[in-house]
Parts: C-alpha cells; structure tokens; sequence
C-alpha cells in the first residue's frame, strides 16, 4: 500500500513545483513587459496598445483554442466569461491606464500590487481555499517587500499623488483579484486554455467599442522596427503565453498562491530596467526583492501543508 501511494504523492509534488516555476516565468515575463511597454509608449499612446494587445492577443488565444480544443461552451457558463473579461481585462486594463494619468507610476506599482491582498482574503471568504497563518504572514511580507522596492526605501514617495488616480488604482488592483478569483469555478469544468481564450475574446470584445473613438492607425504606420518586435512580444509573451500559464497556476495550486507570484514582477521589472535602459538598482530594492522571494517561499510552505488537514477523514 505505501508503495502504491508515494509515487501519487511525488507525482503532486512535482506537478507543483512545476506550476511554481511556470508561475516565476510569468513574472519573468510580466517584468519585462513592463519595461517594453514603456518604450511603446513613446511610440503609441497607452490605449491605442491596449486595444493593439488585447484584441490581437485574443483572437490568437481562440485560433489556438479551436485547433487544440473543444470550442463548446455551456449557455450557463457563458455570462460568467463575460463577467470575466469585462472586469479583469476591459475594466483592469482602462483603470490600470488612467491611474496613471493621475497619480505617480509609484503609487500605481504599489497600490496595485495589493491584489493577493484582496485575492487571499476573498478567496478563503468565498471558501475555495483555506487562509492559513503562513499565507497571511507570506502576503503581508511580500507586499512590505513591493513597498520597498517601488519606493527605494524613500517612505515619503508614497505620500502625494492625486487622490482620484490612487483610487482608480486600488480599483484596478481590487478588479485584478476579482478576475483571477472569479475564473476557479470555471477552471474545476473547463482547461485553462478555454477559460483564458473565452475570457480574453470577451474583454476584447468590449474594448471593440472604444476603437472607433480611440485607435490611430496612423500610430502604427510610424511604428519603428523594434517598437514591432515590442508589440509581437507583449501580444505572443504577455497575453497569449503569460495569461495561459496564470490561470493554469490558479487551476493547479490555487488563488492565494498563484496571485502571490504577483509580486515578483516588480523585481523582473526593476532587473530588465537595469540591463535594457540602464536604471540604477539600489540596496533597498535588493531588500525588497528578498523579502519578495521569502514571501513566494513561505506561501509554498502554507501550500504543502495544506494537504495534511484537507485530506483528513478522505479515503485514499
């Protein structure tokens, strides 16, 4: 009997770590898109990429979803990928853009990164998944980590700002987990896959209705060389892979864990600045980055020992 069981149990073991690294190259590639958008922008302006991103993005994700996959979705499940585009791709991606209109990209980095925040809280309100003590320890210093790495260890950075814009990124932040909590009831019935490309195609559809009053076409005739290869990377990297690969971390471990690797991406971004625009790193954000990574450690130790309580009483 234990040698029929612990090749079931390596078997998870691995199938985690797998979703852990997996999780790291999201965040690899959320940094450096960070870091190539904001070359974009001095190209295109920000709504004009994100209707460039998204719409395209989506319509590969269903190319790749109607040759690899069953299309059919259930009448029932349908609104609900809506609601899920709507919020966590149209809703997320304009507030995330006028936030930064308004107030400091500082403040955004921040408040932003309070999702696995909301994300933890809710999902364990919503009873997907136990809160334990080592994921609240685990959220609170990874976000004490991102405070110190977007301020540079300056406490008074995060002070100022227009009152309207840091409210338009506390919402996107709130939206952010709402998106990636509302799809674990649809990813118990339905692949990653179908749920990223359902949910992507929705939102695009609703960003469709800013085109008319948004989209310059004249923006891309002007496009440099590289400011191409910046759009194929974000669309193919950011959207495609990256949003494929986050709800598979949601589906295999978890909200709270999954929405932890969140903030890695402020490390990656400060990593890619320093190599592609020649940004300083200071010691403070080394700091940061470590309690970042401490905190992604201490959420997998909350994980593992998840199983012990949740499989009580459950016959093998």
């Amino acid at each position: 009997m234990t040698k029929d069981f612990l090749p079931i149990k390596n078997i998870s073991v691995e199938h985690e770590h797998r979703s852990d690294l997996l999780l790291l190259c999201v965040s690899v590639i959320w940094g450096m898109n960070l870091v190539a958008v904001k070359y974009l922008l001095t190209e295109l302006s920000p709504v004009n990429i994100i209707l460039i991103r998204f719409i395209t993005g989506s319509v590969l994700l269903f190319l790749l979803l109607f040759f690899l996959e069953d299309v059919k979705v259930p009448l029932r499940d349908i609104w609900r990928l809506v609601l899920l585009g709507a919020v966590g791709i149209a809703l997320y991606q304009f507030l995330f853009t006028f936030a930064l209109k308004y107030t400091s990209a500082v403040n955004v980095g921040i408040l932003i990164n309070m999702s696995p925040i909301y994300g933890g809280f809710l999902s364990s309100l919503l009873g997907y998944e136990k809160f334990m003590k080592n994921r609240i320890i685990a959220i609170i210093t990874g976000f004490i980590g991102v405070y110190i790495l977007m301020t540079k260890g300056d406490w008074k950075i995060f002070l100022g700002g227009d009152a309207a814009g840091n409210l338009l990124a506390l919402l996107a932040s709130l939206s952010w987990a709402l998106y990636t909590i509302l799809s674990k009831p649809l990813l118990d019935k339905h692949s990653p896959l179908k749920v990223t490309a359902y949910g992507m195609v929705a939102g695009s559809v609703l960003l469709g209705f800013f085109v008319p009053a948004f989209f310059d076409g004249g923006e891309l005739a002007h496009l440099s060389l590289t400011g191409w290869l910046i759009v194929i990377f974000s669309i193919i990297f950011s959207i495609v892979i990256a949003f494929f690969l986050w709800y598979r971390g949601v589906s295999k471990i978890g909200v709270a864990r999954t929405m932890i690797y969140q903030y890695c991406v402020p490390v990656f971004a400060a990593i890619a600045a320093y190599f592609a625009l020649g940004e300083r790193l200071h010691l403070s954000q080394f700091i940061g980055g470590a309690m970042i990574f401490l905190s992604v450690w201490l959420s997998r130790r909350g994980q593992q020992a998840l199983p012990k309580h949740a499989g009580e009483g459950k016959k093998g």
